[in-house]
């Protein structure tokens, strides 16, 4: 009998996207000082973990040998010989608190050695029923080790960030590893077996009845029956089963329905649709806000007068201009803010000269009794002091903390600023 086609028809095709993927998201990543630290200190903390959790199962698991469940690794040693994989991988047994399932990994991921890793309950029921159930699990687990699926795992592992490609991929190595399962054990139907306890538990696999199960799954319809399938590691039971019946039969038993063209109207919508949808939104929304301006309600610089706003630009022909018009140079707006104190501030000479001769206060005092010639000291401009000194400022007017602009000359050390207004007060 010639050797049926083991490996799934797409699983080298998804795994060589999956490798032009992780190079372009490495790439990504490594062009840029803080994408190459993500992407080095995630690879570090991923190793860092997985070897602390391969050494506690090599310490605390029960390693399978000749003289530890000898039955077991006989199954294994025979497995191996039959699969053609001539390093025997480490076996262990560890108690999974009622999980059924197996996996395979390695130690220090792409450079260390292969080791099987058995759920207790799994060989418990197995054993139990007296069944070969155990014979397809360690079979499934060596095909990810004859297949290297462990070390390209890890060589695809940026693809896994991207939807759907990353698991398709390992969706395609999970049916290979039930083919060459099925097949090098010589028996569908405990390979069938296997499957069914992952499904109904230990107890009642035995009593599914399977055409039912199966039409279960042709029964379930809707995008997100669709959805679960494109974003899981692992096929659906019923197509594991259905696969491994078209291998080992010819046909299935029951047909299932095929999703392919929901599948790809679902990434349709994620790659093409979903972004062009939310771009749009975005953009409409923008237009939206600025034509009901929905800011107009918190304005800033908007409660200027018109003569606070020439004098915070420095227009001095502005300020004049508004002045002959009848604007008032001692208006206060709601932050306690004059002309005259805005144009200290940015230190405008001509405007704070203008402002004066204007009729502008000296001595104007905000809301918390800030004055002119206080600004005048913090900006250390001696021209802009001197000029409020010559148009009257008092140097010792208080401000709400009891302070004067003499006082904040000695805060700021301001020995200059001290000299010209006790030059001042002196006259």
């Amino acid at each position: 009998m010639e050797k049926p086609l083991l490996v799934h028809r797409h699983e080298n095709l998804l795994y060589g996207l999956c490798i032009i993927t992780s190079i372009s998201i490495a790439i990504y990543l490594l062009i840029s000082i803080v994408g190459a630290l993500i992407f080095i200190i995630v690879g570090v903390f991923t190793l860092f973990s997985h070897a602390i959790s391969m050494s506690h199962i090599q310490v605390n698991g029960v390693r399978i040998t000749e003289n530890q469940f000898p039955e077991l690794y006989n199954k294994v040693q025979e497995l191996c010989s039959n699969m053609e994989i001539s390093k025997i991988p480490e076996v262990y047994v560890i108690e999974s608190g009622g999980l059924l399932n197996a996996f395979a990994t390695k130690v220090f991921g792409l450079f260390g050695k292969n080791i099987v890793v058995l759920y207790s309950d799994f060989v418990e029921a197995s054993m139990e029923n007296e069944g070969q159930e155990i014979n397809y699990v360690i079979a499934h687990e060596l095909a990810h080790i004859k297949r290297n699926h462990i070390t390209k795992a890890l060589l695809v592992f940026p693809a896994m960030w991207v939807p759907f490609i990353g698991v398709s991929y390992s969706r395609m190595a999970e049916y290979t590893c039930d083919r060459m399962a099925a097949y090098y054990t010589d028996s569908s139907e405990e390979a069938i077996n296997g499957l069914l306890m992952l499904a109904a538990g230990r107890r009642l696999y035995k009593k599914v009845r399977l055409p039912a199960y199966q039409e279960q799954y042709n029964d379930k319809k809707g995008i997100f029956i669709t959805l679960m399938e494109l974003l899981s590691t692992h096929p659906p039971i019923p197509k594991r089963i259905h696969e491994i019946e078209t291998l080992m039969y010819g046909s299935p038993r029951v047909a299932l329905i095929k999703r392919g063209k929901q599948s790809i109207a679902i990434m349709l919508i994620v790659f093409l649709l979903f972004p062009i949808v939310v771009a749009g939104g975005t953009f409409l929304s923008i237009l939206a806000l600025d034509k009901i301006n929905l800011f107009d309600e918190f304005p800033y610089e908007s409660e200027y007068t018109p003569l606070m706003e020439a004098s915070l630009n420095g227009d001095v022909e502005a300020v004049n201009e508004l002045l002959n018009e009848g604007e008032n140079p001692n208006e206060m707006n709601e932050y306690g803010e004059s002309p005259l104190l805005i144009a200290v501030v940015n230190e405008h000479i001509e405007v704070i000269n203008t402002l004066l001769k204007n009729g502008a206060d000296p001595n104007f005092q905000d809301t918390e009794g800030w004055t002119p010639l206080m600004s005048a000291v913090m900006t250390e401009n001696l021209q802009v002091g001197e000029i409020l000194l010559e148009a009257g400022a008092n140097p010792l007017l208080v401000d709400q903390y009891e302070m004067t602009a003499i006082d904040y000359a000695k805060d700021i050390g301001s020995s200059e600023y001290l000299q010209l207004m006790n030059a001042y007060i002196e006259k």
